[in-house]
């Protein structure tokens, strides 16, 4: 931690008349609803409004200081003007904390869909070997088991960096990260030095973001081609990874190309999970897993790739997979005790996750009907809506339209657009407990519901207002009437 003095010393910038320069700020944040006792508030131009306009707040928070790159009239907390603040956050925020990247292994996993199981994977499989692991993505921060609730997969860096330090100075041995196109394209991670980075794959997202695809597709490369890293584990069946494997450094995996350095040579998709033979370095290796979904195999490889490059002994790892458990709203079995019938929740929310997700769940389905429940977020990429309608029609059985996340949106409207993809009128349930019930209380024994799109969401935003909602809790809740 830094005192003010050396702030101004790092910034050669003139300290205020007055100021006390010796008190060391315990911690920075651009956000006053994370500030903490004795941290200093930095103050950016936001979207809306200054950050200087909350000043109030962040000392009533216990900021102890203000850095700006403006003045504050009648501030009453010491101010720090600093001169292109916005463009050296990266830099300010890699130097307060004392550069901790290169004090710990840090994992950084990007791609479409994916990142949250993988990054989960890689926790759960380097616990095994005995290594403290922390997290940082979309189902929290902190150390593994221990999760503190985010708002973004991908942190600012002033939130990234300190967790960075927090798991130094706790003893941590890796931290584990989702790495977010936002994330990379708005310098969240800037300065983050790499032990590993890794990708699971590239499709279709946050079109509502990016210029286009092909924007979205290199801003993904960056992770690989921008950032110090000492092993980057690629994708071999995806095009972007191909694209990267003469990056230095790269360790592929496949499920088909027997060039990479480790490859699933069999996969085997059964009611009781995955088995498969492993190749690697010329040697075969047996396994299986509890967890569902051809996907989830290359999630898997993803995350014992990213093991083996680092140097651990395959054969050691392995024995672990057995005990692996879901993710929570990814592939995550939620119990129905008053019928024989199989739910699973998925945040898949894109075309490719949801063909994915429902080609996985087909190949354990034994006998019954596969249904899926689903919709699509307000305010977002609209050219999905009429994709992810037709991947639903020709995959499921029994598809049944509903909300998910409208934001502002009207509702209607988005369930209109979901329908442009489909040859014929789907069921269309707007209110998403009724559409979950009504599926539960339709089907019949041996059939599988997927119940698809918000995952580990805990709310259900509409007209711009989050109300308490879970998948999970309407399923486990419900009894036929």
């Amino acid at each position: 931690m830094k005192t003010m003095a050396q702030i101004g010393q790092f910034f050669d910038q003139a300290l205020p008349p007055g100021l006390v320069v010796d008190v060391a700020l315990q911690g920075l944040s651009n956000h006053t609803h994370l500030l903490q006792k004795g941290w200093g508030f930095v103050a950016l131009a936001g979207s809306q409004k200054h950050g200087a306009d909350y000043w109030t707040q962040a000392k009533a928070q216990g900021a102890t200081c203000v850095l700006s790159d403006r003045e504050i009239a009648d501030c009453d907390l010491p101010v720090l003007l600093i001169t292109n603040l916005a463009n050296r956050l990266a830099e300010l925020a890699n130097w307060f904390y004392d550069f901790p990247s290169r004090h710990i292994k840090v994992i950084g996993v990007t791609g479409t869909n994916g990142k949250t199981s993988t990054t989960h994977y890689i926790a759960q499989l380097l616990d095994s070997q005995a290594k403290r692991v922390g997290l940082i993505g979309t189902l929290g921060n902190g150390e593994f088991g221990q999760l503190s609730e985010t708002a973004n997969t991908t942190p600012d860096i002033l939130v990234v960096q300190g967790w960075l330090a927090k798991f130094v100075t706790d003893g941590l041995d890796y931290a584990v990260m989702e790495v977010s196109s936002h994330g990379l394209a708005l310098g969240r991670i800037t300065g983050v030095e790499f032990a590993c980075v890794a990708l699971t794959q590239v499709t279709r997202d946050h079109l509502d973001f990016h210029l286009d695809v092909a924007d979205y597709q290199n801003t993904k490369k960056r992770l690989f081609r921008d950032y110090v890293a000492q092993k980057r584990v690629l994708n071999l069946d995806d095009s972007i990874g191909r694209s990267l494997v003469d990056e230095p450094h790269s360790f592929g995996y496949s499920l088909k190309n027997p060039a990479a350095n480790l490859v699933c040579e069999s996969l085997e998709l059964s009611p009781q999970g995955l088995q498969g033979r492993l190749v690697y370095q010329n040697q075969t290796y047996v396994c299986q897993t509890g967890l569902m979904g051809a996907f989830n195999a290359e999630n898997l490889l993803c995350a014992l790739s990213c093991l083996v490059a680092l140097e651990f002994e395959l054969k050691n790892i392995l024995t672990s997979l057995t005990s692996l458990k879901p993710v929570t709203g990814r592939m995550q079995p939620v119990t129905v005790p008053a019928k024989a019938i199989t739910v699973l929740v998925d945040y898949a929310h894109t075309p490719d996750a949801l063909e994915q997700v429902l080609l996985g769940i087909r190949a354990h389905l034994n006998k019954g009907q596969l249904w899926v429940v689903f919709g699509c977020g307000g305010d977002r990429d609209k050219g999905k809506r009429p994709l992810m309608g037709e991947v639903a029609e020709r995959l499921a059985d029994q598809l049944i339209l509903t909300s998910d996340n409208p934001r502002t949106e009207n509702p209607q409207n988005i369930l209109r657009d979901i329908q442009q993809g489909l040859s014929q009128p789907a069921i269309q349930i707007e209110s998403r407990q009724a559409a979950i019930e009504w599926a539960l209380s339709q089907s019949q024994a041996g059939d599988l519901i997927l119940v698809a799109g918000k995952g580990h969401e805990q709310t259900q935003e509409i007209n711009g207002v989050k109300h308490p909602f879970s998948d999970q809790k309407v399923i486990e809740q419900w009894h036929p009437s």
